[in-house]
């Protein structure tokens, strides 16, 4: 029978359940949210629809009202109660990924296999509090209680790629796998892709969160080749961890996990290196088997649901992971192969009643029945009609009993579901609220029988209030969760939005941001930027980006189409135009045509980006690069190698030379277009070749406690890449005279000298002893190891005492 408890079982290893056998997710697959660009979508079956209902809270299990929820393109808003409904996204047949945001918090998320009937979710947000602002090109660590450490290197730049200069603020949350909350804290679900992108199910043994802010509210990553040190402590339940661990990143895109690098463990500690953050996971992935139980009670009653709880119980593990039975009582998802398990239903009654049994192992696909004994039962019944006397249905039942809250859907104006309870403790109390009239019934209290407990017939006549008949409920209006409406005015005009017609102050009222004309202004977002319209005072989504373009000096070619296909591609409800100044585009004059030829000489142009269901329009900067395509990789630009001309931007001068900018070797004579074109040798005569360099040395005088920049040079550039041994010859002088690169106790060194290169140059540190020893001479010996030069001269080194 039901427990229904929004309080979860630590879960550590998430295996992916869902309430159909044919629902099991196949190994080897991904799934992105919408997106036809990833190739592993096909394995995730036809697009269908299905209806979703849940609940958002905060760190301290409290209910967040107006959190935005988008499950694909369809949206909703969290009630008073943090409860929000979907009627009908359109997900995957495999996988749905459910999408939460608000202002204040880090964005949340989870992910599950959709199932016939209502599929429930529920998701604690973490607040976005930053623990630190600091400026920009100071590299820090920061330390959180518990032993989590993050160390920034200091640049950092915009989701863009634009450096960023100013101050950041800081925000690090640590999920760990020892907090009963994990499961609803964590986002999406452990599944994900690993280096070779195959699909995997996941152990984590820790993970972390990390938001750079900038000061104007801009999303920050570090900066290009730069890198983060990331420091996870060890579950205290972890026994046996790995010494290393693979680490994974949360796509908050495609809704699952990406491998990308690794993680060492540092005494009690995993730590590794990561280029950008998001949330990051020290996690060990292991294969797993379809796998399907049914509960039933000792009369053969199936019993629904039931949260069915695994536990992996293999050294150096420990963790929980589970599902909730259908109306046949039937889970299914993936378990880990060939290893025992132990099922438990927590709280099956009572609280602290936990029914275990051991399962497993299994090796192959498993389809097993578990009888659970009974306890006091009823099935929990009921009318509920809107105030009209019509069948309720968009509307949920909440339930208080056993110590617990739940959220019962109701669709069809009927409840009808078996509890579990105890005896005990028959008390509960309920009410319900239909979401498509904003209005409820009063709260029903009383006591479980053993049978049936009937609630009657219920009307949800009690309104829920619009002060500015805005179309939104004042309730909804309660954007930071206080229950106090006086203090959220979005458009900061001094009226509270439950009393203002126009929430965002865009000039159009809200209750015209009812696009889709059905009603609820909450559920409308025509840019998908996850705010709603209402609440968005520029329904636009346009960004400045850079952008390149084709074609040689003086003509270089802009094509407008591909701009908006290859960088705008995300963006919804836009038509885009384009202008040479921004006073252009404000105006709507001088459009410029497609494709755009530049001689090279202007550095930006401006988009236009207007709403089409909105008519509103932003504007934004395209910075113009020349695409130098080298699509030979000689060093020699396409263009470079068709007209001769140096382009200054490639390693090569063509020197006048036309080449074959497909062939790096456009004569075959073996020596590629740029070494020949340096050499002054015709890279088009197969007969003209270039000849091997000497390599030339030099006596040199040095003083004690000086460094000696050893510098050679060759006769002419380097035709391929020359390695060169110089050893250091002497009967008089020791290694207690001098370090070769700093390194005591060394007499030779291995020199490159890349193809194109013209000088090498080795330190040689001199000790700056006491000894009066006169002058010292030692010979510094070259060898040829390996590429194209001929005979290598010695060189002799005076050491000036100067004691």
């Amino acid at each position: 029978m039901k427990k229904i408890n929004l309080i979860l079982s630590a879960v550590v290893l998430l295996l992916i359940f869902s309430c159909e056998k044919d629902n099991n997710i196949p190994l080897n697959q991904q799934q992105v949210d919408g997106l036809t660009s990833n190739p592993f979508l096909d394995n995730f079956g036809d697009n269908t629809t299905a209806r979703f209902i849940g609940t958002v809270v905060n760190e301290e299990g409290d209910p967040i009202s107006g959190v935005t929820i988008t499950i694909g393109s369809t949206m909703a808003i969290t009630d008073t109660n943090g409860v929000f409904s979907i009627e009908e996204a359109v997900v995957y047949e495999q996988f749905a990924y459910v999408k939460a945001s608000k202002i204040g918090f880090i964005d949340g998320s989870r992910a599950l296999v959709p199932t016939d009937g209502v599929n429930q979710v529920s998701i604690m947000l973490l607040d976005s509090e930053p623990i630190a602002t600091v400026a920009s090109g100071q590299p820090l660590t920061f330390d959180l209680p518990g032993g989590v450490s993050v160390d920034l290197p200091g640049t950092y730049q915009t989701k863009f790629g634009f450096e960023y200069q100013g101050d950041v603020s800081v925000v690090i949350k640590h999920l760990n796998p020892d907090n009963q909350n994990m499961a609803l804290q964590m986002p999406g679900a452990l599944i994900a892709e690993n280096e070779s992108g195959d699909l995997r199910v996941l152990e984590t043994y820790g993970m972390i969160a990390v938001e750079l802010i900038g000061q104007n509210g801009e999303d920050l990553t570090i900066g290009e080749d730069s890198v983060a040190l990331i420091s996870i402590p060890v579950p205290t339940n972890a026994t046996n961890p790995p010494a290393t661990i693979p680490l994974w990143y949360f796509d908050e895109v495609y809704g699952y996990w990406k491998e990308e690098g690794f993680a060492e463990l540092v005494g009690n500690k995993y730590v590794g290196e990561v280029s950008h953050f998001s949330f990051w996971n020290c996690d060990a992935p292991f294969a797993a088997v379809p796998f399907c139980v049914t509960l039933q009670d000792t009369d053969g009653n199936p019993l629904p649901n039931n949260y069915v709880q695994l536990q992996r119980a293999t050294s150096g593990w420990y963790s929980y992971s589970g599902g909730y039975t259908n109306q046949n009582g039937l889970v299914c998802g993936l378990v880990p192969a060939d290893e025992m398990l132990t099922l438990t239903i927590q709280d099956f009654g009572c609280v602290g009643n936990n029914f275990t049994e051991n399962i497993g192992p299994f090796s192959e696909d498993a389809n097993i029945t578990i009888t659970v004994g009974s306890g006091s039962t009823t099935n929990l019944i009921g009318i509920f009609n809107d105030c009209n006397g019509d069948a309720a249905v968009n509307g949920y039942v909440q339930l208080f009993y056993n110590s617990a809250s739940s959220i019962v859907p109701i669709t069809n104006g009927q409840l009808d579901i078996a509890i579990d309870y105890c005896s005990t403790d028959t008390a509960f109390s309920a009410q319900f609220f239909d979401l498509e009239s904003g209005q409820s019934t009063d709260v029903v209290t009383g006591n479980f029988t053993i049978g049936i407990t009937d609630l009657g017939t219920e009307m949800s006549c009690t309104d829920l209030s619009d002060s500015d008949a805005d179309g939104v409920f004042d309730v909804n209006e309660d954007l930071n969760g206080n229950n106090n409406l006086d203090d959220d005015d979005t458009d900061q005009d001094g009226t509270p939005d439950y009393l203002d017609t126009d929430d965002d102050g865009d000039g159009i009222d809200t209750i015209d941001e009812d696009y889709n004309n059905d009603g609820n202004p909450m559920n409308d977002d025509s840019d998908g930027d996850t705010i709603p319209d209402y609440l968005d005072n520029l329904d636009v989504l346009i960004y400045a980006t850079e952008v390149s373009g084709t074609g040689c000096i003086p003509s270089f070619i802009y094509a407008f189409d591909s701009i908006v296909s290859e960088v705008y591609f995300e963006l919804i409800n836009n038509t885009y135009t384009f202008y040479l100044t921004e006073a252009d585009a404000l105006s709507d004059v001088n459009q410029l045509a497609s494709p755009f030829i530049d001689d090279g000489t202007t550095q930006i142009i401006y988009v236009k980006a207007v709403n089409t269901i909105t008519n509103q329009f932003d504007i934004a900067e395209v910075y113009l690069y020349q695409e130098y395509l080298d699509t030979d990789g000689d060093g020699l630009t396409d263009c470079e190698e068709l007209s001769g001309i140096d382009s200054d931007l490639s390693i090569c001068n063509p020197n006048g030379n036309i080449t074959d900018p497909n062939l790096a070797d456009s004569d075959g004579d073996g020596f590629d277009d740029c070494i020949e074109a340096t050499n002054g040798t015709d890279p088009s005569d197969d007969t003209s070749i270039p000849t091997s360099p000497s390599i030339i040395v030099n006596d040199q005088t040095v003083t004690e406690g000086d460094v000696m920049e050893y510098a050679f040079t060759l006769s002419s550039p380097a035709i391929d890449d020359i390695v060169i041994n110089f050893e250091i010859v002497s009967d008089i002088v020791d290694f207690d005279d001098y370090e070769i690169e700093g390194i005591y106790g060394n007499n030779n060194i291995n020199i490159t000298i890349e193809a194109g290169s013209s000088s090498g140059v080795f330190a040689i540190v001199i000790t700056d002893d006491t000894e009066v020893e006169g002058t010292e001479d030692f010979t510094v010996v070259g060898t040829l190891l390996s590429g194209s030069a001929s005979a290598i001269g010695e060189a002799t080194i005076s050491i000036i005492d100067n004691d």
